[in-house]
């Protein structure tokens, strides 16, 4: 084997090797961030999923009735869903991180981004930890239901 084909062989292996240096800097970093993000945000999407729903149970539901606001309480609905799985997938995220770890995450994190709300789920089963299972479960059920209940909506308008 002559110097160029060693040569050749060491540039392929050192590209290799800085693929996953990047690959795995990449998921440190958007764990880490996300972490960061999660910890920092889900105090204040707490809040608001709290007014969200106020505003689904007294307000939107009750405009869904008439067929002339029911539009804007589809749409209400819709958002009302997003702030509710933001808030799921940033509660689940961190207690899965806190309770089985970063392995659990990235895990998670592959299952689609959203596996880490079953994995926190299964956890906090495991754990007896009551509460945060039935806010996970709370959460789910609210950000489902107010995304299918909108979408139930529109189709009455269709027709």
């Amino acid at each position: 084997m002559n110097a160029k084909d060693v040569l050749a062989k060491l540039g392929g292996l050192l590209l290799v090797g800085a693929i996953v240096a990047l690959g795995v800097t990449a998921v440190v970093i958007f764990i880490r961030g996300s972490a960061w993000a999660s910890s920092n945000l889900l105090p204040w999407l707490s809040v608001l999923a709290r007014i969200a729903f106020v505003l689904v149970v007294f307000v939107f539901l009750p405009l869904a009735i008439p067929r002339v606001t029911r539009a804007f309480s589809s749409i209400a609905l819709f958002v009302a869903s997003y702030v509710f799985g933001a808030t799921l997938w940033m509660y689940g995220f961190l207690l899965t991180l806190l309770i089985c770890g970063v392995g659990a995450v990235i895990f998670g994190l592959i299952i689609v981004g959203i596996g880490v709300v079953p994995i926190a789920m299964i956890a906090t089963l495991l754990e007896g930890m009551w509460r945060q299972l039935i806010d996970l479960i709370l959460l789910a059920v609210m950000t489902f239901g107010c995304r299918v209940g909108a979408m139930s909506l529109v189709g009455t308008l269709e027709e």
